[in-house]
């Protein structure tokens, strides 16, 4: 583990130019990705972990762990067969991948994206 965010130890963490974004790459071997999606937002947050709403509130933590399981990528290629989960927890959208990346940013630009996408229709 390279570094850590609120006390959970994650390889990368790559914060965006624009305020309130956040990439987090983890261990999927170590650290569940529930735990790593609060510990993150945490960070970002600048709270402690316990005083986020629950996780659950959002997002079934046991299925968003399954989800997240260690996967060997075919030919060297971890991105291969992505399974991916958007959803918003404390005003932040957050996606986690399946290759144990997270992407946190704050709940607006998502909406902002979804509008942009559907303007040429």
């Amino acid at each position: 583990m390279d570094t850590t965010v609120s006390g959970v130890g994650v390889e990368a963490v790559e914060y965006s130019r624009e305020p309130g974004a956040v990439r987090t790459q983890f261990d999927q071997e170590k650290t569940p990705a529930s735990i790593a999606v609060i510990a993150t937002l945490a960070d970002l947050m600048g709270t402690d972990p316990v005083e986020l709403d629950p996780l659950h509130s959002a997002v079934d933590p046991d299925e968003l762990d399954a989800l997240v399981r260690v996967r060997n990528g075919t030919n060297g290629n971890p991105h291969n067969g992505d399974t991916h989960v958007t959803f918003t927890h404390e005003g932040h959208a957050i996606t986690v991948h399946s290759y144990g990346v997270i992407t946190i940013t704050p709940a607006h630009e998502l909406t902002a994206k979804k509008h942009e996408r559907g303007a040429g229709r």
